[in-house]
């Protein structure tokens, strides 16, 4: 506790102050935006809760599906879904009585946790003040938001980072979970892929398919392919994502969507190639990074990956090292303002990532 209390005394305030941020944000969107309601289960998995809007919105979204799969369990579709996440809302659901006050809970102790382990572990391998600006860029990162929300964010990143900052078993059991979390945990060293051959082991035994979760994409909607036989790069991805935005009007709301998840991949792929030739930050956090980055956009679709930047840790280390104060905050100036807007929208129901 004694190694940990600098951590927690600078954490503890940053979250407090985000999350406070983010609650008032959800206030304030009831009277900028009227409520889209553009996905399922809103009466059984929300309302049920019994819980006013201005808090059960922070399950939207993904989130009802983690709630759904959390009461009920594997429904048609589902298996895109790893299992570790709403296990755990079931357990402690049964515990405090809510299964979407358990979610909530989950996740925000979750990431207050992370952002604590992510600051001693970068202390450990940089300095104090690359800890500090780490843990600010990571909770004033413009989707941030997610990691207050009913999603998986919060937990495998605390999964992630524990397997690096620990060794020996805490390290293995920790990134065991994290393939039990998210199908890119396989990319976790020492032992993530163990996570995700369980998975499929189940999917195998209980479905008579051992991916699942990757057939039940086409359920979402959300144009994802993953093919051996028709493989889409990433290069193609962004030619049509250019495409989009020279044939929609920036009047409609797709030409936004898909002008932020194609910055977000350019975003991700600058920093992190920044991280690898200069080499600032261990080759270790690259080999998780690189393939957890590229696997999504080999899919056909940038779909997301403003989300998925949120577990990709070495970006928030590699801004943190800029070395002009003044640069560092412009980019959190200007993240505020993108993580205001998008919150805001999320919440009432605008698809965002």
């Amino acid at each position: 506790m004694k190694k940990s209390w600098p951590a927690i005394k600078f954490v503890l305030p940053v979250f407090l102050i985000w999350r406070t941020i983010l609650l008032l944000l959800g206030l304030l969107s009831f009277q900028l935006f009227t409520f889209k309601a553009s996905f399922p289960y809103i009466d059984q998995a929300l309302i049920a809760s019994h819980f006013p809007q201005w808090l059960w919105h922070w399950g939207n979204f993904d989130g009802v599906h983690y709630l759904s799969l959390a009461f009920f369990g594997y429904r048609e579709g589902d298996q895109v879904f790893f299992p570790l996440f709403p296990l755990i809302i079931r357990i402690v659901g049964d515990v405090v009585g809510n299964y979407f006050l358990a979610g909530l809970l989950i996740s925000n102790l979750a990431v207050l946790l992370a952002a604590i382990v992510f600051y001693r572990l970068v202390n450990r391998d940089f300095n104090q003040s690359t800890a500090r600006w780490s843990v600010i860029f990571l909770f004033f990162f413009p989707t941030s938001f997610f990691f207050g929300a009913v999603y998986t964010e919060s937990l495998f990143l605390l999964l992630l980072l524990s397997a690096y900052y620990f060794s020996g078993l805490k390290s293995l059991l920790s990134s065991f979970l994290a393939g039990l979390t998210r199908l890119v945990g396989f990319f976790d060293l020492p032992a993530g892929f163990l996570g995700v051959f369980s998975y499929i082991l189940y999917l195998w035994k209980n479905f008579n398919n051992p991916f699942y979760f990757l057939s039940a994409q086409a359920a979402f909607q959300n144009e994802r392919v993953f093919s051996l036989t028709h493989i889409i790069t990433p290069p193609q991805v962004v030619w049509r994502y250019f495409k989009i935005l020279t044939q929609v009007s920036y009047s409609h709301p797709d030409f936004w969507v898909a002008a932020l998840e194609l910055t977000a991949f350019l975003f991700g792929l600058v920093v992190l190639g920044w991280l690898t030739i200069k080499k600032r930050v261990p080759t270790k956090y690259l080999l998780f990074s690189w393939p957890a980055f590229l696997l999504p956009a080999f899919s056909g679709t940038f779909s997301s990956f403003p989300r998925y930047l949120l577990t990709i840790f070495p970006i928030f280390i590699g801004l943190a090292l800029i070395k002009k104060p003044v640069y560092k905050t412009a980019i959190l100036l200007i993240f505020f303002c993108l993580l205001t807007i998008l919150t805001m929208l999320w919440l009432r129901g605008y698809w965002i990532s």
